[in-house]
């Protein structure tokens, strides 16, 4: 029987603790409006790397909500004088127009469910039309609850204020979301390692960049995967490269609980391309080079010894 090694040769690579990150934002094919952030920048969590186009408009409508609240708010503290007869006869006129425009729409959108039966129109304008008819449908409803409030007690009045004031709320937050929506901001507080995309250009499959916490720096073993049961948290191990001026000392820090398979090409420390594998975390003694990816070789110790 052949004896059994005790070490562990795997290669590896150079990665941060806190991997790699290809930063996206909203939605692949965004067009970036504004980049902010340039190769080798060091930025804060949170920090806004790019702004998407849209931008203008979400502010626009941000503003449109933070007037319409503070009107909400202001229509709530004039509640308390009473309705006036003049707004009475204001609101019924607004209940009337609302109402003749719900029965014009009621009636395009029989005949336009008419056409989609005979295939004159599509169902997707005829869906349109269904939201649109629901939308002012919504609004008769709302006006007609204005009208009588007008006639209602103050308490009642108060009531319907403050839930104005909580829908015009609830709009703002909207807006901000939306505004929020076309800005790329840093999840944490790294380095910027590389970009993919500008302004002007799209946001394609690799994203807008790439980016990573440089502050602590080890190396993912790729072990194979018959070799992982020999493994224990804490057991020593040498990293090795081309890069380094000399083998770093190291320990296990994490073993993955998941199988993948090695796309790297072949080599004679591992089984071969293909091979299936676990990323083992080894934690230097020592700083590492801030080269990510760089490839290494090591030696993990299976005799629980941390020789140098």
């Amino acid at each position: 029987m052949a004896p059994v090694s005790s070490e562990i040769v795997a290669r590896g690579r150079i990665e941060p603790w806190s991997r790699v990150l290809a930063i996206h934002g909203a939605a692949d094919g965004s067009v970036i409006r504004e980049l902010k952030v340039a190769q080798g920048e060091v930025v804060e969590q949170g920090q806004i790397l790019a702004v998407l186009d849209g931008y203008e408009m979400r502010r626009a409508d941000l503003l449109v909500a933070e007037r319409n609240l503070r009107l909400a708010e202001l229509q709530r503290t004039q509640i308390s004088a009473g309705a006036k007869g003049s707004e009475k006869i204001a609101q019924r006129h607004v209940v009337a127009a609302k109402e003749a425009q719900l029965t014009r729409l009621r009636l395009e959108w029989e005949r336009r469910n008419s056409l989609v039966s005979q295939g004159f129109a599509s169902k997707q304008s005829l869906e349109a039309l269904r939201a649109e008819l629901d939308q002012v449908q919504s609004e008769v409803e709302q006006a007609k609850h204005t009208l009588l409030s007008l006639s209602e007690t103050r308490g009642i009045d108060d009531e319907v204020a403050a839930a104005r004031v909580t829908l015009a709320k609830a709009s703002l937050e909207r807006a901000q979301a939306d505004v929020e929506h076309t800005l790329i901001r840093a999840p944490i507080a790294g380095s910027i390692l590389s970009i993919q995309a500008r302004t002007g250009e799209a946001i394609g499959q690799d994203g807008l960049l790439r980016m990573a916490a440089l502050d602590r720096i080890g190396v993912v073993a790729e072990v194979d995967e018959g070799e992982v049961a020999r493994l224990k948290l804490g057991m020593g191990a040498t990293i090795e490269a081309p890069i380094l001026k000399g083998p770093v000392v190291a320990k296990v820090s994490r073993i993955a609980q998941e199988v993948f398979r090695q796309k790297r090409p072949a080599s004679d420390v591992l089984i071969g391309r293909d091979a299936k594998v676990v990323e083992v975390d080894l934690a230097p003694e020592q700083p590492l080079p801030s080269i990510l990816g760089a490839e290494v070789l090591v030696h993990i110790r299976l005799d629980g010894s941390d020789k140098r």
